[in-house]
């Protein structure tokens, strides 16, 4: 069986996110994917908007119509910093024999290097490498020699120019964020209010 783990703040998760999650189902003839909000993401300073409880439960209202979506509190039930090394050992040990991948975008491969104890992570999983520009990550690939000793593909996937501080900061100012996020993820943040949404939003 083959599983991708999808780690990220999901602050709130958009329709690029299920669009490459249901991309690397395809690609990688996958037996589901796993969505793990974080709680303390490494090597990221900024504070999250939204709290894990509502971040978990956005995620989990986005992907409900999906099978193969699955939703995982591990890291926000663990008040510990999300290091990805312990996030893929705890799945490891639940999926001894399968193969497991790493799901993770331009921003984070470029700071891969820097990731907790990243050699022995890279030899639980395979990385797949969603690139916005597929030749500007290859270059960036090609030379640097750390990338020769870890597992990785780079998965040739839709442009998708959405962000959740787009999302974020649409709502604070009352711009619509139709088609950004389902429909059931814009219902919750306009039930509790969240990323400053006001009454007078579209």
């Amino acid at each position: 069986m083959k599983i991708a783990l999808y780690g990220g703040s999901f602050d709130p998760i958009h329709i690029g996110h299920l669009i490459t999650a249901s991309y690397a189902l395809d690609f990688y003839n996958l037996e589901k994917v796993i969505f793990i909000p974080s709680h303390i993401t490494p090597l990221k300073e900024r504070i999250l908007n939204a709290s894990d409880k509502d971040r978990a439960k956005m995620v989990s209202l986005s992907i409900e119509s999906n099978r193969k979506f699955e939703l995982s509190d591990y890291e926000i039930k663990n008040s510990a910093i999300s290091y990805s090394f312990n996030t893929v050992k705890y799945f490891k040990g639940f999926y001894p024999n399968d193969k497991l991948y790493f799901i993770i975008g331009t921003d984070r491969i470029k700071d891969l290097k820097k990731w907790y104890n990243i050699i022995e992570l890279s030899k639980m999983v395979t990385f797949i490498f969603v690139a916005r520009n597929e030749e500007s990550l290859r270059n960036i690939i090609k030379n640097d020699d750390f990338y020769k000793s870890i597992s990785y593909e780079i998965m040739p996937s839709p442009i998708i120019e959405i962000s959740s501080s787009l999302i974020r900061d649409n709502i604070k100012n009352n711009k619509n964020v139709d088609y950004m996020i389902t429909k059931e993820c814009k219902n919750y943040i306009e039930e509790l209010s969240l990323y400053g949404f006001s009454r007078n939003s579209k």
